[in-house]
């Protein structure tokens, strides 16, 4: 471990880590009363320079309290092995999935490094930095932008905007226009979550309020009409109940598939209950499952003959 002064650390990936305000704040604060706790991880640029990969927070909270040095320590000989470094230990550094894919993406776009060699390197799958490349190729720069900076939630893309672009094939240029219509306006996650899919399954009129800034109202309307949306393509109200019911059941896998994997779901009193609602959903999961498939098997034969000649 050195002391630096901090002008001489590169913040070339701070684009990389997600902001945070509020957890900045709380950090200013400690580090007013007792200092810098843990140093800087950093990866050596030359004998007194350094590039830093984790310690974006505390460095802006010592900016701020006007410090001129800092702890730094390498985590490997050259970028390169450092990234790899911060990577392999990114579970006990809260290194989250996109910014594990951030830095993938870099090892193999800019330096090369095939997924083979990142996989042997940092003893993961292919199939696990393959994830991380196609998390990052999904991105535009408009909603990589807005979720870095700590303008669009990480959850609202990760839960909801990931659903419409890959299981409802939304286009890119959709999705960037709605993530600039409610990115920084201070929606919670639920909110997004309601606009989302008024925005991209409900009637033209959601989509040109939402654009047009109107999202307080938008929200007002929705939550007092459902279902969103009207039944304008020959639907029987009982036919657009149904499709609105399968949205739900499609919505509600991908978040609860996401929430299963968190580390935070501790308490006894969730653990009993979740086991028992959990058992209840295993008991009917294939009896499910063979309805959809010859509900779909069935349409399908249907059409088919329909169209045959």
């Amino acid at each position: 471990m050195n002391e630096t002064e901090i002008e001489s650390i590169s913040c070339k990936y701070e684009g990389f880590r997600l902001a945070d305000t509020n957890r900045e704040k709380v950090l200013l604060q400690s580090i007013l009363e007792y200092g810098i706790r843990e140093p800087l991880q950093c990866a050596p640029e030359s004998s007194h320079r350094y590039v830093l990969l984790d310690g974006f927070k505390r460095l802006r909270c010592c900016r701020k309290l006007k410090l001129h040095t800092v702890p730094v320590a390498s985590l490997g000989t050259d970028e390169v092995s450092s990234i790899l470094q911060l990577i392999r230990v990114s579970v006990e550094k809260s290194l989250t999935t996109i910014e594990q894919a951030r830095f993938v993406d870099e090892l193999h776009n800019r330096y090369g490094l095939t997924i083979s060699d990142i996989a042997c390197r940092l003893e993961r799958s292919k199939a696990w930095v393959s994830v991380r490349l196609g998390i990052i190729d999904e991105m535009s720069e408009v909603v990589r932008d807005a979720v870095f900076c700590g303008r669009f939630p990480l959850r609202s893309y990760m839960y909801t905007l990931r659903q419409f672009t890959r299981v409802n094939k939304v286009s890119a240029t959709r999705v960037d226009r709605f993530v600039a219509s409610v990115a920084g306006k201070g929606l919670s996650t639920r909110d997004i979550e309601t606009l989302a899919y008024g925005y991209f399954r409900g009637a033209e009129q959601l989509r040109r309020q939402i654009e047009e800034g109107n999202l307080r109202w938008t929200l007002r309307q929705m939550r007092s009409i459902e279902p969103v949306g009207q039944p304008d393509e020959g639907l029987t109200e009982a036919e657009w109940s149904l499709i609105r019911d399968l949205e739900l059941t499609q919505k509600y896998m991908g978040r609860v598939g996401g929430a299963l994997g968190s580390k935070d779901l501790l308490s006894p009193a969730f653990q009993a209950r979740s086991m028992l609602v959990v058992e209840g959903l295993l008991e009917r999961i294939k009896p499910f499952e063979a309805q959809l498939r010859r509900f779909h098997e069935t349409r399908a034969s249907q059409a088919g003959g329909q169209n045959a000649p």
